[in-house]
């Protein structure tokens, strides 16, 4: 098996992303510290779980994203999974606003991790490696600690936020 990725030929990125666009996610919200206290965070779709043993999930996020550098090999983060009514909270965090944290209820993990309030879930650890994975990198993380709440979470699929419970409702046979 060639280890080297290889070009099928041209794939237009447009019609990629709507294709990929079929597939429903959550919506959740990476956070950091960066100087031991400073909190960064930047919203991502791309999230997954890896293993059960030893506890691993994954992250991709884009080599544009300026929240990136706070994320490295070792650093501490977490997995804020939005619940079903913080569209605004995904959308102030995948915008270019300097301070995402201003105003907005939060707390921090056992070892520092940004955990915002009012989430369906929350996984914190530690980034164990990064691999480059074209115009993103997959950051492996190694879960410590975890919560999840009874709320829904927020659905994202074919480039538009939903209510979980709406877009169920609305599926509905």
């Amino acid at each position: 098996m060639d280890d080297n990725w290889t070009d099928p030929g041209y794939i237009d990125p447009v019609a990629l992303r709507n294709t990929m666009g079929a597939f429903p996610t959550g919506v959740t919200v990476i956070t950091t510290t960066t100087g031991g206290t400073t909190p960064v965070g930047l919203t991502v779709s791309s999230f997954t779980s890896v293993s059960l043993k030893p506890p691993l999930l994954l992250v991709c996020v884009a080599r544009t994203a300026g929240s990136l550098p706070a994320f490295r090999v070792g650093k501490h983060m977490a997995v804020n999974v939005l619940g079903r009514d913080q569209e605004s909270v995904a959308r102030l965090f995948a915008g270019r606003s300097e301070d995402r944290f201003a105003g907005l209820d939060y707390s921090s993990s056992a070892n520092g991790s940004p955990l915002l309030a009012g989430t369906s879930a929350w996984v914190s650890g530690f980034v164990e490696r990064i691999y480059d994975a074209g115009d993103h990198v997959i950051l492996l993380t190694h879960i410590e600690e975890m919560q999840r709440n009874d709320k829904s979470p927020l659905l994202y699929h074919s480039g538009t936020m939903h209510d979980w419970n709406e877009a169920a409702l609305t599926y509905e046979i």
